[in-house]
């Protein structure tokens, strides 16, 4: 497998990027369906279809980008990496439901850092591919997207699923269940905006290249 780094084939289109972006604002209204399903409220919403809704896109983000890497050729390492990190956070979303639901002991702490560790050690193994990936991290379709979801999860979901921003939005009027509600759905955007942003990426990296 040559180092050089490979050089995209296929030119921009206005219309694909147009039709793109329709679909992905369409997933995004679409993903808040299960807000509007019957109430159950027996079943806490963390635990129940939007937590498995998180998971599944989580679960399907990291199955394209293993399939994708057979044809990534230089990037192929980039894409080992990403799919562990993806399946660490599948992990780490389903574990509340293991262990809270179905009443298993899920060792979560142990099983996401032997994956990190995987992770890490295939990322110093390329560490020329991955510096070149990280470069040129701008230029892949889907990166915005997923940096997107990254500030609503680690930034933004921190003051909107804050019991005390509701307090003070709310007053009177507050309930304990309208932060766990936000955050939850949140969440669910931000795994929606991960898997459009996995896609991209494998779709680009899968891309048959030429070298330089």
């Amino acid at each position: 497998m040559s180092d050089a780094p490979p050089k995209p084939q296929r030119n921009p289109s206005w219309s694909r990027t147009v039709v793109r972006i329709l679909m992905i604002c369409a997933g995004s209204v679409a993903i808040l369906l299960p807000a509007w399903l019957p109430n159950r409220p027996n079943v806490p919403i963390e635990r129940g279809t939007v937590e498995l809704l998180q998971a599944f896109l989580l679960a399907a983000a990291a199955v394209v980008v293993f399939g994708a890497a057979s044809h990534a050729g230089f990037y192929r390492p980039v894409c080992r990496v990403l799919g562990l990190g993806l399946i660490a956070a599948f992990v780490g979303e389903i574990e509340d439901f293991v262990s809270g639901i179905l009443g298993w002991k899920f060792p979560e702490g142990v099983v996401v850092g032997l994956i990190l560790v995987v992770a890490l050690i295939t990322s110093l193994r390329h560490r020329k591919v991955m510096l070149y990936f990280i470069a040129s991290l701008g230029n892949h379709a889907g990166s915005g997207l997923i940096a997107a979801a990254l500030l609503i999860i680690y930034v933004f979901n921190r003051v909107i699923g804050s019991t005390a921003f509701w307090k003070a939005s709310l007053g009177p009027a507050f309930s304990p269940t309208i932060p766990k509600i936000c955050k939850s759905y949140l969440e669910l955007l931000a795994c929606y905006l991960i898997f459009i942003g996995a896609l991209g990426l494998s779709i680009t990296l899968a891309r048959r290249k030429e070298h330089p």
